[in-house]
């Protein structure tokens, strides 16, 4: 009788083992299969226009998720901001903005909010459009608002000319490589 509930709780300790095993067997198994996911997440790109929408997702692919602030008939210097920029701002990995001040009367408070510091000015995760490019019509002398639309660093409709296109496409594969 000793011998049979001996082996019956040594039985019992065995299964028990063996569930605990399988069961931390089964948890590395899921976090390494998973593992790979998260390595090549894809990176959250949120463009201030659709050209830069466009390029981005040409040269990016399948690598990156792109989302654009303004629709193609708005004036890209008057947006109405609306609460779902913030949060697209917020979970973004990379922020295309023209430069040259051209949203400078409606991102930065955007920016601001959306409390990402990848997208600050000067940070990695934000890429000004205009980096590289020669702005045409700069004005010389004392430049301010009261004298209608006069862009002070330059015209900031440059990536209308294609080989500007080239330029931002060939500095946006260089991020996303």
């Amino acid at each position: 009788r000793k011998w049979l509930s001996t082996s019956i709780a040594d039985a019992l300790r065995t299964r028990a083992s063996a569930r605990r095993l399988n069961r931390r067997g089964l948890a590395i198994l899921v976090a390494t299969s998973l593992l790979p996911l998260a390595l090549h997440a894809k990176l959250n790109v949120v463009a201030t226009l659709p050209d830069f929408a466009a390029i981005a997702k040409e040269v990016g692919g399948e690598k990156i998720n792109v989302n654009c602030l303004v629709k193609g008939t708005e004036d890209s210097h008057f947006v109405d901001a609306r609460p779902s920029f913030i949060t697209l701002l917020n979970r973004a990995d990379l922020l295309i903005d023209g430069g040259a001040e051209l949203e400078i009367g409606w991102l930065p408070p955007l920016v601001n909010n959306a409390r990402n510091a990848k997208i600050l000015p000067g940070a990695p995760g934000r890429f000004d459009a205009s980096v590289g490019i020669r702005l045409l019509d700069v004005p010389s002398g004392q430049v301010d608002r009261s004298q209608g639309d006069v862009h002070p660093l330059g015209n900031p409709h440059y990536w209308s000319d294609p080989a500007n296109g080239k330029i931002i496409a060939a500095r946006l594969a260089e991020v996303f490589s």
